[in-house]
């Protein structure tokens, strides 16, 4: 098996009928049927490539739906194995096209190549469901909250002009304090005081439900509650019953590019001048690079995928940054737990996030424009080449 071969394999066109197949709303309450079908649609293809596959179910207490993570693997399951994971579920107001359908795409296309290769070491494909905020039976009770406070219509429409702007400023007060080491309930602790002057009894009421959700959690005892649920349960389980993980690569938003301009911002925080760079326009701001970080125990693993990202086979600009460990990544970099890499972190297991930098660059986040048209299936392509190489040469070397 010569990677320089394996490297010309990965289609662009297979990845897109992907996205096209999964793009909609897979929503836990708003669209809970189009979640187990994105489910069944990425067991079913993984299945027809030849990989072993599995379900992980769970539930939640006072709910009647049954959750899944969607597991398949390639390689002798006994060996230490290496972990691609993403998420195919969405928030309620986005086609997810984006998020995540292009990183399951990716995941997909890999596996087909990989699947009937001769010693391929193991590799476990992972698909989680609910990696987008609370869990559904704490987002029902919000919902109905806001229907009994009058602070959203029977369509989920602010009711009026000025809790909408009260919502909106708080919402950033909140991610502000969450930016300096605050924990989530802290924060919103603390806008609401900040805001105690616009902020009616309806809406109070309203923001106390919101926070009791938030209750006793850290930014990192929050991995797995508040988002990263499925992933966590995978994470936890296969702790549990030893499965020896040797690292994972986490893929979530990774097809939006700009050649404008100041099309690319940065996280609170963070400058160039921290960063590994390749081909990055920093002069110009311009958006069409991949964003890479790990923690410390996978820095090999980055620099492997780095190396990869510059071979002539795939040539993707991109940036790393080096996280630190993962008690201070929670005090001083709480943005970075954003997707389902966090809940390895937590566990100790390495771990590599390469996403498009979502809301620093993307204007179409959680959004009903996150639709198919505004990929960029060439840059998707080349992550999926150097992922692919990554996965199989960190293998060859642990």
């Amino acid at each position: 098996m010569l990677l320089d071969d394996l490297l010309t394999r990965p289609e662009v066109e297979r990845i897109y009928q992907h996205v096209l197949k999964l793009e909609g709303i897979k929503h836990p309450i708003d669209a809970p049927e189009k979640l187990r079908q994105a489910g069944d649609y990425i067991l079913n293809e993984l299945a027809s490539y030849g990989v072993a596959t599995r379900t992980q179910e769970f539930r939640f207490d006072g709910w009647d739906d049954t959750f899944r993570n969607i597991e398949g693997w390639i390689g002798n399951p006994d060996e230490p194995a290496a972990v691609l994971i993403n998420h195919h579920d969405t928030v309620s107001s986005t086609f997810g096209a984006n998020d995540n359908a292009a990183g399951v795409a990716v995941m997909l296309e890999i596996a087909r190549v990989l699947a009937n290769e001769k010693d391929i070491p193991c590799i476990r494909f992972v698909s989680a469901t609910l990696e987008e905020g609370l869990p559904p039976t704490a987002k029902a009770a919000i919902r109905a909250s806001a229907l009994k406070n009058g602070i959203t219509d029977s369509r989920g429409r602010y009711t009026t002009h000025r809790i909408a702007q009260t919502l909106q400023t708080h919402n950033q007060l909140t991610r502000n304090a969450m930016q300096t080491g605050k924990s989530h309930y802290d924060a919103l602790i603390a806008a609401r005081e900040k805001l105690r002057d616009e902020i009616t009894p309806a809406l109070a009421n309203h923001l106390e439900v919101i926070e009791r959700a938030y209750v006793g959690l850290t930014t990192a005892t929050a991995i797995g509650k508040v988002g990263k649920i499925g992933s966590s349960r995978w994470v936890d389980e296969s702790v549990a019953i030893g499965k020896e993980i040797q690292f994972a690569i986490c893929l979530d938003e990774i097809g939006i590019t700009s050649k404008r301009a100041h099309s690319q911002t940065l996280p609170e925080g963070v400058t160039y001048s921290m960063m590994q760079t390749y081909k990055v326009d920093t002069a110009r701001e311009i958006g069409d690079w991949a964003f890479v970080i790990a923690d410390p125990a996978a820095a090999q693993i980055a620099q492997t995928f780095l190396h990869y990202c510059q071979h002539s086979a795939i040539d993707l600009p991109h940036a790393f940054f080096q996280m630190p460990d993962f008690q201070t990544i929670a005090a001083r970099f709480p943005q970075a737990f954003g997707s389902d890499h966090a809940p390895f972190w937590r566990a100790g297991i390495p771990a590599l996030f390469a996403f498009d930098t979502s809301t620093w660059r993307s204007p179409f986040c959680h959004s009903l424009a996150d639709t198919i048209d505004r990929l960029d299936f060439v840059h998707i392509t080349k992550i999926a080449k150097a992922t692919m190489a990554t996965l199989i040469d960190s293998m060859r070397r642990s």
